[in-house]
């Protein structure tokens, strides 16, 4: 993701997960806020202690990115951040990208 599409700021963290509406899955909480003077989205991946060491995180993390990618919707004027949960797994690629696309598939289509 270039660095325009990235939420990187803790405060920003803060305000989009206090003020933006909440998505839950079992693998994945979702913040969502609707922004009017942007013209694509900004994504950010918040990847706790519990879901492993650094190593793990990076991982994980990497996976995310590369779940956005394939998707490569950017389109829409909003802020999101992605909150892993625990119980996700790294060897479950296939299921947690599944769980993620009807997460942001509902998101759009309330945004539409």
């Amino acid at each position: 993701m270039k660095r325009e599409l990235r939420v990187k700021k803790h405060p920003e963290f803060d305000r989009i997960i206090q003020s933006g509406r909440k998505y839950r899955s079992e693998r994945f909480t979702l913040y969502c806020e609707k922004v009017l003077d942007q013209k694509h989205s900004r994504i950010g991946i918040a990847v706790g202690k519990r879901n492993g060491g650094a190593v793990t995180r990076v991982r994980i993390k990497r996976q995310i990115r590369a779940m956005l990618a394939k998707r490569n919707e950017y389109a829409l004027p909003m802020n999101l951040i992605i909150v892993v949960r625990q119980t996700y797994h790294v060897d479950e690629f296939t299921a947690s990208e599944q769980e993620l696309n009807a997460l942001l598939d509902q998101i759009k289509e309330q945004f539409n």
